[in-house]
């Protein structure tokens, strides 16, 4: 049965037509992706199918009694109060159910039939529609949002990421017979995105999702929409289903319309050449017949950029390498033990959001000092670096300009770029402040492509970008002969790169050789990848460890004091070649014991110093997962969890007794 039904949609906006003929029909537990290019209306349908806009043409049906639910891409301009409060306003049928069960408790002491048959029939709808676990499934949504650590914020406070999320929760707590959901996906790290993906399974949600997120689609839709010449065109499958699907689809059009143009030709070049003479009636017959084909169409072919990226010679095996790092804005935000990305790596960094992803990348690259540590590059190490917020990209500054500004070229040369990259005409005279985040980020990688690095460090890379524009850039970079190191939470386009996964999460680090699909089946298979362990430098030879910070139990060691440390030099955004002399390196046996997730072998009370710190912080770890599963209502993991972390406590009480007895004997 339908419970939403497009009927022969049209939309203009002005003298330009965006959807024509658009027909399509969900079903009861159906979940649909679409998909298509910036602009090409998927936003405008979605706004059609749930009401808020009124078709050109064609119409619009519902089932009986079907609520809709739309989740825009931008909203909460106006929302007051704390999350929790928002969070708590959605559901307002089950709150005019529960407003009738108060009425009819004060009615059914007369022993009425009637009214007793009605408190029971509200009952049963109260407690079908989940009103007796809404404030369980309340904590499990904001929880797996990402939201229960901000219940007392006020909205007003919240960032832009925040308010989506929250949005979102507040759809989810509606429960809607059918979700519209507008790039669900955008501010959500890889935790939320997971939880999102069972949540819409488990409960059977009726939904439609329009994402640029390709593993998501995979995971949650089991039909695809593709807005195409102005018309959807319906497959089955998810997005990779849909991709084969569409290629075989084109390939075989392709193929059916060069031949028939070939016959076309054929036939046109006989009518020519006989029209006038003794077979001059059947070349009339053959003139007829070719009025009457219907000429088969060749596919539309979207808009692609044309560029690449060359790498300038490296000539060493190593292009970045740490020592023991403790980065952060004055307190640490993550420590992580060596570090080595080599040459020809493609090394993701993957984690929930605020971990401190980005924090690495610029002390990576110079940006920002590490607190503790060392950073140290290869004498020809050649730098571009695209940041997330692109913040040299604003002001008055024209596209063009902006090209210009990033190498010495004139106009025709800086016009010839930015053509490759969709900038054509008088689009190059628009200001930079006024680009969409897509065109943005097509700019910025506009001027990348001017620079002959050998290390790209990329901070989410796909933000804004299209399907086809992500896969543009997935087959540019995978042709890149250069060191790759970016932060992303786009799941598909990790896989399709990465070679080296850095998980980060609970200021720990943690290294997995290989993609993302490998990751994802030892995590099934219950194992997780190893930590890189810190182990803080000492302040001196021969320097004594810190006094306990409280009795029985040693103090994390933050390694040498502001003056001593040494940190990468700074490296400009975009090109720039790192000079061997002139730095500052670490002593040599700190840089040789430097491997990819190596740990330094020592003993007495510095090892176990180093075990207790990393311990700790496992612990915190912990600690944080009981509550959010706790939330979740997940008995038997909360069990498990709690089991564990009463072993972890065990065994962290007893490392604080074997560092007592050390550093008694060591006095002696």
């Amino acid at each position: 049965m339908s419970v939403l039904s497009v009927q022969a949609v049209a939309r203009w906006y002005g003298e330009r037509e965006v959807l024509k003929d658009v027909s399509f029909r969900i079903g009861q537990g159906d979940r649909v992706g679409l998909v298509g290019p910036n602009g090409t209306g998927k936003t405008s349908l979605l706004r059609i199918a749930a009401g808020l806009d009124a078709p050109d043409r064609g119409a619009v049906a519902l089932a009986r009694g079907t609520r809709i639910g739309f989740l825009r891409q931008e909203l909460l301009e106006d929302a007051t109060g704390t999350v929790i409060e928002h969070a708590r306003g959605a559901a307002a049928h089950l709150r005019e159910l529960e407003r009738e069960l108060r009425g009819l408790e004060n009615e059914i002491a007369s022993g009425d039939p009637a009214t007793l048959e009605r408190y029971a029939d509200a009952q049963h709808h109260f407690e079908h529609a989940g009103g007796y676990d809404f404030e369980a499934t309340l904590g499990r949504i904001l929880g797996g949002l990402g939201l229960g650590g901000l219940v007392d914020r006020e909205v007003a406070t919240l960032s832009g990421g925040e308010r989506t999320r929250l949005g979102l929760a507040r759809l989810l707590l509606d429960d809607p017979d059918v979700l519209l959901l507008d790039e669900p996906t955008n501010h959500l790290d890889v935790a939320a995105l997971e939880w999102l993906e069972n949540f819409l399974v488990e409960q059977g949600a009726t939904a439609v999702v329009s994402s640029h997120d390709r593993w998501f689609l995979d995971k949650v839709t089991s039909r695809t929409l593709s807005i195409e010449d102005l018309t959807v065109v319906e497959y089955r499958g998810g997005y990779s289903h849909y991709a084969r699907q569409r290629l075989e689809r084109e390939t075989a059009q392709m193929r059916a319309h060069a031949r028939q143009a070939e016959d076309i030709a054929r036939t046109e070049e006989f009518i020519r050449r006989y029209g006038a003479g003794q077979r001059s009636k059947e070349a009339r017959g053959r003139g007829k017949k070719l009025a009457r084909v219907e000429r088969i169409d060749a596919p539309t072919q979207s808009t692609r950029h044309s560029w690449g990226l060359e790498a300038a010679d490296l000539g060493s095996e190593t292009v970045l390498e740490t020592t023991a790092l403790a980065v952060g804005y004055g307190d640490p935000v993550m420590r992580t033990g060596p570090l080595r990305v080599a040459r020809d790596a493609r090394v993701a960094l993957v984690g929930p959001n605020g971990a401190g992803k980005t924090t690495l990348v610029r002390t990576l690259v110079g940006d920002l000092g590490p607190l503790d540590g060392y950073v140290s590059a290869a004498p020809g190490a050649r730098v571009a670096y695209l940041e997330q917020a692109q913040a040299e990209l604003t002001g008055d500054q024209t596209v063009l300009e902006a090209m210009r500004s990033a190498g010495a070229m004139d106009d025709q040369e800086a016009r010839n770029i930015l053509a490759r990259f969709l900038f054509r005409g008088d689009e190059v005279g628009r200001a930079v402040s006024v680009l969409s985040g897509g065109e943005r980020s097509r700019l910025a990688l506009a001027r990348l492509s001017l620079r002959h690095a050998n290390l790209l460090v990329l901070d989410e890379p796909t933000n804004h970008l299209d399907l086809a524009a992500r896969e543009q850039l997935e087959a540019v970079l995978a042709a890149y002969e250069g060191t790759l190191v970016f932060v992303s939470h786009d799941r598909y386009f990790i896989d399709k790169l990465a070679t080296e996964l850095w998980l980060i999460s609970g200021g720990l680090l943690r290294r997995f050789e290989g993609g993302w699909t490998a990751y994802q089946r030892e995590r099934a298979a219950g194992r997780d990848a190893p930590i890189v362990e810190y182990l803080a430098r000492e302040t001196g030879a021969g320097a004594a460890p810190r006094a306990p910070a409280r009795e029985g139990s040693p103090a994390r060691r933050d390694g040498v004091s502001r003056e001593e440390r040494v940190s990468a030099p700074r490296m400009e955004r975009g090109e720039q070649s790192v000079p061997s002399r002139g730095r500052t390196r670490p002593p040599e046996p700190l840089r040789r014991n430097a491997k990819a997730s190596g740990v330094r072998r020592v003993s007495g009370t510095r090892a176990l110093e180093a075990r207790i710190a990393a311990m700790e912080l496992q612990l915190k770890q912990l600690t944080e997962k009981v509550a959010q599963i706790a939330q979740s209502g997940n008995y038997l993991e909360t069990r498990r969890i709690g089991e564990e972390h009463a072993a972890l406590e065990k065994s962290l009480r007893e490392l604080y007794e074997e560092w007592a007895k050390v550093s008694e004997a060591e006095k002696e």
